[in-house]
């Protein structure tokens, strides 16, 4: 059977998306109501399946998929939120929460609606891709739901203005250094995705930038109006 090119709309694709945002919605609820050593296992081992994929993941991109080192390093913006999210679970600092909240729902969740993946399902490519970044939105659901932490609006602006002025810059100079794409700054990602409506690179940074800032403000947005309404 010949493995055909990924398809944003092919029923596959939907119905397995629709299935990784189920697990991430009720999977956590799951576990509602139970000790707090059985949560704090689920997030030990959430944080593990986490960590041990962004580690492994590379080594099979550069191994058996012929990627360079240079373009296969965690330095994305969905592995910044593997390690945030997974650092949090094992009891890191709450800003790592803050910006595996931001970036890994506007980030994951993108990736999991909109895959880059040249092959679609069931190619090893498409559901690595798919696992691991189900894996970022399930952490940050169980920190949601099984913990009950949440963002506030000055955690939003401190986010996206640390990600703007500080980690942005560093990019662009990683990215001249090592001559990558990291964020993907310099060209954009392939296949069907919002990029796709901003301007050919590399000025669709000044596009991708303020849709970003709308992006995040709009996960937050949930909360802003529960506050208002309480």
């Amino acid at each position: 059977m010949p493995i055909e090119p990924f398809n944003l709309i092919a029923p596959s694709h939907i119905l397995f998306a629709a299935f990784c945002i189920a697990l991430v919605i009720y999977l956590p609820r799951i576990f509602i109501g139970k000790s707090e050593g059985t949560i704090r296992n689920v997030k030990y081992f959430l944080a593990f399946l986490m960590l041990s994929h962004e580690i492994i993941d590379p080594f099979f991109k550069v191994t058996f998929f012929g990627e360079m080192v240079k373009d296969s390093l965690p330095l994305h913006m969905c592995a910044f939120s593997t390690w945030c999210i997974s650092i949090y679970l094992l009891g890191g600092h709450r800003m790592f929460f803050l910006f595996a909240y931001f970036w890994g729902i506007a980030g994951a969740g993108m990736s999991v609606l909109t895959p880059d993946t040249p092959t679609g399902f069931p190619t090893f490519d498409y559901l690595n891709h798919m696992y691991g970044h189900t894996l970022i939105l399930l952490g940050v659901s169980v920190v949601l739901i099984l913990t009950n932490e949440r963002p506030y609006l000055k955690d939003y602006f401190n986010v996206m203005l640390f990600s703007s002025f500080v980690f942005l810059p560093i990019m662009y100079a990683i990215n001249f250094v090592l001559d990558t794409n990291y964020w993907y700054i310099l060209e954009k990602p392939a296949g069907d995705n919002i990029m796709n409506f901003m301007p050919d690179a590399p000025m669709h940074i000044v596009a991708l930038i303020p849709v970003a800032w709308i992006i995040t403000y709009l996960i937050y947005l949930p909360y802003q109006l529960k506050d208002r309404n309480a």
